[in-house]
């Protein structure tokens, strides 16, 4: 693997920390497959040059070279209409043998459109794994989280492009130069005018590293309750599709592959049956709660942790345990369990 790119997505003229997650986790990949790593920075005019600048920035989290693309087009927002020439023409000028974006909504939107382009393979937010050869392993959790599929990239015999999800990485504690390559690409300008604009009310659960969510088997009494229980946990509320059909929440705050994605540490889910579409839109590595009072509920079957009582009567229980100064410690990732290597994800322990 002889070049790895990272697209780098700006915000207020600096990389995004989703972005430097992503560039931390390819400069383990290019450190371990001895590739070289650049980061592709896309901008309207070019950078300037300082102890704090953007470049400086890039090669302090892991970039060995920095190819800056230059448009009239190249601001936010990122889109494969406005960003996607600057991300092939990167391409064309140093053929990459993988390409890391970060899960943001400009990333999903480039993503596949890239894929297509390059005539490469698309793997969206897979867990990264390395082989008994020393290859780079990419697998995702299948038929609704119960199996875990895997490909190693050396096999696929053509280009990937990967999305990362945000927040289930680190940035690289590298602190090196990176070398600046200036890319003379001519790109034209889109038909796309942007017509509003507006803060994201519930961005916070975009990166909140604990998720309550509420399910279509909730009341309003006990969402009320799951509402208390977030704010006590320092998390975000959250919903499935069927919850916010029945009124309980915003769509905004769905979780699942027509809503958010999300990779908190703990995810709590109170009442949720565990369909695919909501399952898929969680992390891998994130630790599930599973309350239903169905024992047959499919939800049970891929959690890492499932209770099978009344949501109501849990989520009162596990309040009231949250006194007031004794606070409530959630463990890093680190010190999780992580899910079964092969095979059915599955509950650790479902208790009655």
């Amino acid at each position: 693997m002889a070049n790895i790119h990272v697209y780098i997505e700006l915000v207020e003229n600096m990389p995004a920390r989703a972005s430097l997650e992503a560039l931390g986790e390819a400069r383990r990949i290019a450190s371990f497959v001895g590739a070289t790593l650049y980061a592709v920075l896309p901008c309207v005019t070019p950078p300037t040059y300082g102890e704090h600048d953007v470049i400086a920035e890039l090669g302090r989290h892991g970039a060995d070279k920095v190819v800056v693309v230059t448009g009239p087009t190249l601001g936010e927002p990122v889109l494969f209409a406005s960003h996607g020439q600057a991300a092939a023409a990167a391409c064309e000028e140093v053929p990459p043998a993988l390409i890391l974006l970060a899960a943001t909504p400009g990333g999903r939107d480039l993503a596949p459109r890239l894929a297509a382009r390059l005539g490469a393979a698309l793997i969206s937010e897979p867990s990264i794994e390395f082989g008994p050869r020393g290859e780079l392993v990419f697998s995702r959790l299948v038929h609704g989280r119960r199996y875990r599929r895997r490909i190693a990239v050396d096999d696929l015999e053509r280009p990937a492009v990967a999305t990362l999800t945000a927040g289930s990485y680190f940035a690289s504690p590298a602190s090196d130069d990176a070398e600046v390559l200036a890319l003379g690409a001519s790109i034209q300008a889109y038909q796309l005018q942007e017509i509003g604009r507006s803060p994201d009310p519930f961005a916070p659960l975009d990166s909140a590293e604990v998720v309550v969510c509420a399910g279509a088997g909730v009341s309003p009494e006990v969402f009320r309750l799951l509402a208390d229980l977030a704010r006590a946990l320092g998390g975000e509320l959250a919903v499935t599709r069927s919850a916010a059909v029945r009124g309980l929440a915003p769509l905004d705050r769905v979780v699942g592959i027509t809503g958010r994605a999300v990779s908190p540490r703990l995810y709590l889910a109170f009442g949720a049956s565990g369909s695919p579409g909501h399952l898929l839109a969680i992390a891998p590595d994130t630790t599930i709660v599973a309350i239903n009072r169905d024992p047959a509920a499919p939800i049970l079957r891929s959690a890492t942790y499932g209770l099978v009582a009344d949501v109501g009567s849990a989520a009162a229980e596990l309040l009231a345990s949250l006194k007031p100064g004794h606070g409530c410690s959630i463990p890093s990732r680190s010190t999780l369990p992580a899910p079964p290597a092969d095979g059915a994800r599955g509950a650790k322990g479902v208790a009655r």
